[in-house]
């Protein structure tokens, strides 16, 4: 597997307590999987600067890295180790799954009161509570075993303790972009071929569905081929219609 830049390995997801309710409810444009339909996500920190820094799984493959930890890394769209899934939990709660390594992030820090290393866990999580921060940014909170609220947050290791920004929540480290990179999709489980929704190099391609259609914001059809800008469109299937985000 091939990055960027290995220096980025030593910025990890971090947990902080959180000192004020400002979340909105749960946002109902992010989606989540289901037995039919599966949304695949880049989960990208909102922070200036940190657009193309992914939570990424570098899965078993990888030496010499503490592999119980998230990692923010500069990787590509395609890689599926910062691609992640977002399923229903218990008591209204989000459980996020990688697609590479079938990991889920954990609820549960390191060295709670200190650092808060994320860590990843391949059993069963409680999950987070996800909440819209406005400007697309979501914020990623859970209730730990030393009964303190704290949300993910990107920091580097050799950070002092954070805490929960003063102002501006949504273009914080606190927040947090979901970008879909691909919805895999099929009216039943016997269906030879199912439909799959893919984003590279900023086109959009459908496998499985040679009859489809691409459509901007503005409701107006595009070429299938498009290179498209950034922002959301339409991808219309003979049965169902999808939002698909160009980050």
């Amino acid at each position: 597997m091939t990055y960027k830049s290995l220096k980025t390995i030593s910025l990890g997801v971090a947990l902080l307590a959180s000192l004020s309710a400002i979340a909105q409810d749960f946002d109902s444009e992010l989606q989540l999987s289901n037995d039919e339909t599966t949304y695949w996500y880049r989960i990208c920190n909102a922070a200036t600067g940190m657009d193309g820094y992914a939570m990424t799984d570098l899965g078993p493959e990888t030496e010499d890295i503490n592999l119980s930890y998230i990692y923010l890394l500069p990787t590509e769209t395609e890689d599926i180790h910062s691609q992640w899934k977002l399923t229903a939990g218990e008591d209204g709660k989000i459980i996020i799954t990688n697609r590479s390594t079938g990991n889920q992030i954990s609820n549960i820090s390191a060295n709670m009161g200190e650092f808060n290393a994320t860590k990843l866990a391949d059993g069963s999580v409680p999950g987070f509570t996800v909440t819209s921060l406005g400007d697309d940014a979501f914020q990623l909170e859970s209730v730990e075993d030393d009964g303190v609220n704290r949300c993910l947050a990107s920091a580097y290791i050799e950070s002092e303790p954070l805490s929960y920004p003063e102002s501006d929540a949504s273009s914080s480290i606190v927040g947090w972009k979901f970008f879909p990179v691909e919805i895999e999709t099929g009216i039943a489980t016997t269906q030879a071929v199912r439909p799959v929704i893919s984003v590279k190099n900023k086109r959009i391609s459908v496998k499985g569905c040679p009859e489809w259609q691409l459509f901007n914001s503005q409701g107006e059809e595009m070429p299938r081929t498009t290179r498209l800008a950034t922002g959301v469109y339409l991808v219309k299937l003979p049965q169902k219609a999808f939002k698909v985000a160009i980050p």
